[in-house]
């Protein structure tokens, strides 16, 4: 019996010694790994595509709302545009969404104190409608990153580790004719109050 234990205990001081030594070799493949940066998986599956909302410049405003995917769009002036018309161009990967336009109708807004019968005519006589682009997801970030193993096991090879991330939306432009350019009225998440601060990046002249 003394002779089994010792036997135990020296398969047991084994085990930790060789569990050691692999977490020591572990240890030194990982600090001997360099940092590959930044890199986008699905590049090869973006697609540009033009959303068009028709509106009546003589009876509606537009209100752009901007949500994450297109927080950094401006809006701009293009002659290819026709009038009353907004325009998003945006560069998408077509494996994981699908972008739409959903739009409705704002509520009035309130007679302010001081208000002129003429201005309140004047806001009164343009409804005003909302719009906003919306994305439905419908990937599966897991096979592309299955169908990207090769690449990420290429890095390994090459003594590299990248953070990967998995394209949407890369861009979005939102055009409109500079003859309706004053039909429309910008919102940002950040800045839901801010009705008047659409920029008029002049392009298409």
């Amino acid at each position: 019996m003394h002779k089994s234990q010792k036997i135990l205990a020296g398969i047991f001081l084994g085990g930790i010694l060789l569990g050691g030594i692999g977490t020591g070799v572990a240890l030194v493949e990982y600090s001997s790994l360099a940092y590959g940066g930044e890199k986008e998986i699905g590049q090869e599956n973006l697609v540009v595509q033009e959303l068009d909302y028709t509106f009546d410049p003589m009876q509606e405003k537009i209100r752009i709302i901007r949500g994450y995917q297109d927080r950094d769009a401006m809006v701009e002036t293009d002659r290819s545009v026709p009038e009353g018309t907004v325009r998003y161009v945006v560069t998408y990967n077509k494996r994981t969404i699908r972008p739409t336009l959903s739009f409705w109708e704002d509520s009035p807004e309130e007679e302010e104190p001081g208000e002129t019968d003429k201005e309140s005519e004047e806001k009164q006589a343009h409804k005003v409608m909302c719009l906003q682009m919306e994305t439905d997801y419908i990937g599966n970030d897991f096979g592309l990153m299955m169908e990207n193993k090769d690449r990420i096991l290429a890095d390994l090879k090459e003594k590299k580790i990248s953070s990967y991330h998995v394209a949407y939306v890369t861009d979005v432009r939102i055009l409109v004719n500079p003859q309706t350019i004053s039909s429309i009225q910008g919102r940002s998440r950040e800045h839901d109050s801010d009705y008047g601060s659409t920029s008029d990046a002049q392009s298409g002249f």
